[in-house]
């Protein structure tokens, strides 16, 4: 019966997750929205499942280690840091490639290709419910609990992927998929190489502050003509936190700071987390939204 358990209820747990977003996100929008509504929005989307996540794991022991606050090791925050400003710039670049080959151009990519609420919360509301709790609870259950019972099945490459892909998924969108593909798998990356989920959470942060400035400074000056400089400045950060960020990994990986990735069986370990019979319905209510956005 344990063992049921253990097979089935990550992939519930995921489908249960992506129904919550959905319901939730739809009702906090129809009541009006602001920050209280978002707020439980986001807590209950990620706090029930990450209860039956919990309840399926065979020890916690390792979930409340990646849990308990640390001091990183020496170099580990600079690259958090950098990772985050990194995926973020690079992110945007993929959506605004995606909604070009789309033939989205003269929409409004400001509000559609960043991915970010246009709500008309403060700021403050913005970096309390946007930043900071959005980045501790999915990086919490995504990174902190689930990456944690699937390295107990697989190597650490199709754990990787797996992150990356279920992130994308839960974003609900063909059109902004690329950009959370990757962030889930740098996230996950952070938590292996860590042994924490802090600097995930903390690089999950600074991606949705850079969004949230990106936001600002684009429809603050958006009659002066910004977006005319807008890929060329995004374009100089992306190649010099790029070349930071490598250079640090680099020096973390030849000096032994950070480990190497477990071996994995590559495709074969990934097909065994897909196959879960939550999982597959996670994957038909994702279509299934994608169709239905699409009809209606």
């Amino acid at each position: 019966m344990k063992n049921n358990k253990i097979a089935l209820l990550p992939g519930l747990s995921l489908f249960l997750c992506f129904c919550l977003l959905t319901g939730t996100g739809k009702l906090a929008y129809r009541f009006g929205g602001g920050a209280p509504l978002l707020a439980l929005a986001e807590f209950v989307s990620f706090a029930l499942p990450l209860v039956m996540l919990v309840f399926s794991m065979r020890d916690q022991k390792k979930l409340r280690k990646r849990l308990q606050p640390r001091r990183l090791r020496k170099g580990l925050l600079g690259l958090t840091v950098r990772l985050g400003v990194t995926v973020a710039v690079l992110s945007l670049f993929l959506n605004l490639l995606i909604y070009h080959l789309a033939g989205l151009v003269g929409a409004d990519l400001t509000a559609i290709a960043l991915d970010a609420p246009q709500s008309g919360l403060s700021m403050t509301a913005r970096f309390a419910v946007i930043v900071v709790l959005s980045a501790v609870m999915e990086e919490i259950y995504l990174r902190g609990a689930l990456f944690t019972v699937h390295e107990e099945i697989v190597g650490t490459s199709a754990c990787l992927l797996f992150s990356g892909l279920v992130f994308a998924m839960l974003h609900g969108s063909m059109l902004n998929f690329a950009g959370p593909f990757l962030a889930g798998i740098v996230y996950a990356y952070l938590t292996f190489v860590s042994g924490s989920v802090w600097p995930a959470v903390l690089a999950h942060g600074v991606n949705n502050l850079y969004y949230m400035f990106v936001l600002w400074i684009t429809d603050t000056y958006a009659a002066f003509g910004i977006w005319n400089y807008f890929a060329a400045i995004n374009a100089l950060v992306l190649l010099l936190f790029l070349y930071l960020t490598l250079r640090q990994l680099e020096n973390l990986l030849t000096t032994g700071r950070i480990p190497h990735f477990e071996r994995s069986a590559g495709l074969y370990d990934l097909w065994l987390l897909v196959r879960n019979p939550g999982m597959l319905a996670f994957v038909l209510a994702f279509i299934a939204k994608i169709i239905m956005n699409r009809v209606l």
